[in-house]
């Protein structure tokens, strides 16, 4: 699909109350539906809130049986709405949950998904962690997803490009003091893989976190889609179109341009 229209929801989310933050989606991906809205994405485990180490095994979700992403799968599908949205997921009954990003696709399947990688701040104590970063097939073309910390590293992002990605999405639950950092490494990961990159962020207070906003879009040459500020809750709307990955500009196409021999891929 070289032309479509997403929504990122710039939000907070209710710690341990997943009925009311599934309610909360619901009512999103309609409002966004009147607005001819194709795709929408909500922040790092929006279902459930981020902080919640005390419940996250009682409020994880089984990706293929789980209740609130079955509401969600038929909601998609009602609506043909591409939904992408944070929950812990339960892939092992003998492990921990992990930080899952899950893309719904518009005929109500589960597209693919990502499971966080890159632990940050303690996480490895609540979460197992994904092991790959691959890209998956979508309505909307390649997809790849990054799971808030994991975009901070430049291989993840490169990773899904040289997995045919042609879009990626991160979502995240980025706090104060790093305000900054997720804005300016999502338009370098557009720019050096010339692919359009989506992300969402929550805005609010949960706990001890201040969450620091920023949600935005690039197309593929790092021109700015969308931008929030750092603390209202908003609903981002913006078209993305994939065909700008063809600009004429060969002498900036990175993944053309690499010179593998050169890289210690030990380091």
């Amino acid at each position: 699909m070289s032309v479509f229209n997403a929504c990122i929801v710039q939000t907070t989310s209710g710690p341990y109350d997943k009925e009311g933050n599934l309610r909360r989606a619901l009512t999103k991906m309609e409002e966004a539906k009147a607005k001819g809205t194709d795709l929408i994405l909500f922040p790092e485990m929006f279902l459930t809130g981020y902080l919640i180490k005390d419940k996250l095994a009682e409020l994880a979700e089984d990706l293929e049986t789980g209740e609130s992403l079955a509401v969600l799968k038929a909601k998609a599908r009602e609506l043909n709405m591409g939904v992408i949205v944070g929950l812990p997921a339960l892939t092992d009954p003998n492990g921990k949950p992990h930080n899952t990003v899950v893309m719904i696709d518009r005929d109500g399947t589960i597209a693919g998904a990502a499971h966080k990688t890159h632990m940050f701040g303690g996480e490895e104590k609540m979460f197992d962690p994904g092991d790959s970063h691959r890209a998956f097939d979508t309505s909307f073309g390649r997809m790849g997803i990054l799971v808030c910390y994991d975009g901070e590293f430049p291989e993840t992002a490169r990773s899904l490009a040289l997995d045919g990605a042609e879009i990626i999405c991160m979502c995240g639950a980025n706090m104060f003091p790093y305000i900054d950092y997720h804005a300016v490494y999502m338009r370098a990961r557009a720019m050096e893989n010339m692919v359009p990159t989506l992300y969402c962020n929550y805005v609010g207070h949960e706990k001890k976190f201040h969450y620091c906003g920023q949600s935005c879009a690039y197309d593929p040459t790092g021109q700015f889609l969308a931008e929030a500020g750092p603390e209202e809750e908003v609903d981002l709307y913006f078209t993305v179109d994939m065909s700008l990955r063809d600009f004429p500009l060969q002498n900036l196409n990175y993944l053309a341009c690499r010179k593998k021999d050169c890289y210690n891929e030990d380091l």
